[in-house]
């Protein structure tokens, strides 16, 4: 397993870090989170503790949330849910 930090630019210029080997903040109370892609360091959150399949969803939600920042919450989950679903049901699996 890779611990390194992963970083990405969207095609808007934002660069990103994620972090998946930390907790999000206890507050947000969130199985992912990310960061406003204005703040200073943008930044996403996925909690390690996760099932597989449940990070693969939230992975998902948390990206588009980057790249489609200004969507509501509402239409990113519905979209990294179907997504999420499609890709599990063609045997996509998280492995070591």
């Amino acid at each position: 397993m890779n611990d390194k930090d992963f970083k990405f630019k969207t095609d808007e210029g934002y660069k990103y870090k994620v972090e998946n080997h930390v907790l999000p903040p206890v507050f947000k109370r969130a199985a992912g989170i990310c960061y406003d892609p204005k703040s200073e360091n943008p930044l996403i959150i996925i909690d390690p503790t996760l099932s597989p399949r449940r990070e693969l969803s939230v992975s998902i939600e948390e990206f588009a949330h980057a790249f489609f920042f200004e969507k509501t919450e509402k239409k990113v989950r519905k979209f990294s849910a179907t997504l999420a679903k499609y890709l599990y049901s063609r045997g996509w699996r998280k492995t070591l």
